[in-house]
């Protein structure tokens, strides 16, 4: 538990989503699980679900909240074009230009209780939607990963695999991944999810989060694939992840250029 003052945990009941901006993180109740318990092992995280949440009973739940006719739900979900100046604008402070935002991501707009939302907007294999924006992380529909061939004639002899778009949008910033499959798990439960798209590669280059649920997922990983499992972390291993690589670069960047005028 953190000593806060301030508030700093968000709950999306319309989208079944939370977002703790302590830790810069977010997602649905497996990522919350994830987080709280500190395993990527899905079978674990249910039963730990079940265990904190026990089904009350129907006489509990008549006496201990009001009656209402529906919970808040996501209205009018659009999926355009990204060109809202706000959303590029968010993905210019993490490091992403404006024309590699607008090339592989998309805008949501929708509305909740009547008021109107937009987000980046970014499809995983389900159908589903993975959302950001400054102050909220999210999905719409079912959490599934992400995969992009790299070429429509054929998959790549590699792959590049992340934990999140934001990593992958990193990636192709810093020219990492030509040539290469991408695979954006959305969230590091989803790792047995990605695994029957990995079978045919002769090299996994893993750029996932220097953090316990990253490591994890890649020991998972080689334990299946063996010496094809590349570990990319240490290219930013002093940072969280690939986006805070990136972001430091730029401010370094802009920080020499503005010197030297």
């Amino acid at each position: 538990m953190r000593q806060e003052h301030t508030p700093s945990f968000k709950v999306e009941t319309a989208l079944n989503c939370w977002y703790d901006f302590g830790i810069g993180k977010g997602g649905n109740i497996i990522d919350l699980a994830a987080e709280l318990y500190q395993s990527t092992d899905l079978r674990y995280l249910m039963r730990c679900i079940a265990n904190s949440y026990p089904v009350p009973s129907a006489q509990t739940v008549a006496s201990s909240f009001p009656q209402r006719h529906s919970a808040p739900s996501v209205e009018q979900f659009e999926v355009v074009p990204l060109e809202h100046r706000a959303l590029v604008a968010y993905l210019q402070e993490r490091g992403i230009p404006a024309h590699i935002a607008m090339a592989n991501c998309k805008e949501a707009n929708y509305s909740v209780n009547d008021k109107s939302y937009f987000a980046v907007a970014f499809e995983n294999v389900s159908g589903g939607w993975e959302l950001r924006n400054r102050y909220f992380k999210g999905c719409k529909g079912r959490k599934d990963i992400s995969y992009l061939p790299w070429a429509r004639d054929g998959p790549s002899a590699e792959c590049a695999m992340f934990e999140g778009f934001i990593d992958y949008l990193s990636a192709l910033t810093l020219g990492l991944i030509s040539g290469a499959d991408a695979i954006i798990l959305n969230s590091v439960v989803n790792v047995n999810k990605a695994v029957p798209y990995l079978k045919d590669y002769r090299t996994i280059n893993c750029y996932l989060d220097n953090d316990t649920a990253g490591q994890t997922a890649l020991s998972e990983l080689t334990a299946i694939y063996g010496p094809i499992v590349i570990d990319r972390s240490t290219l930013y291993s002093e940072f969280n992840d690939l986006n805070d690589f990136l972001v430091n670069q730029s401010f370094i960047k802009n920080t020499l250029s503005n010197e030297n005028k």
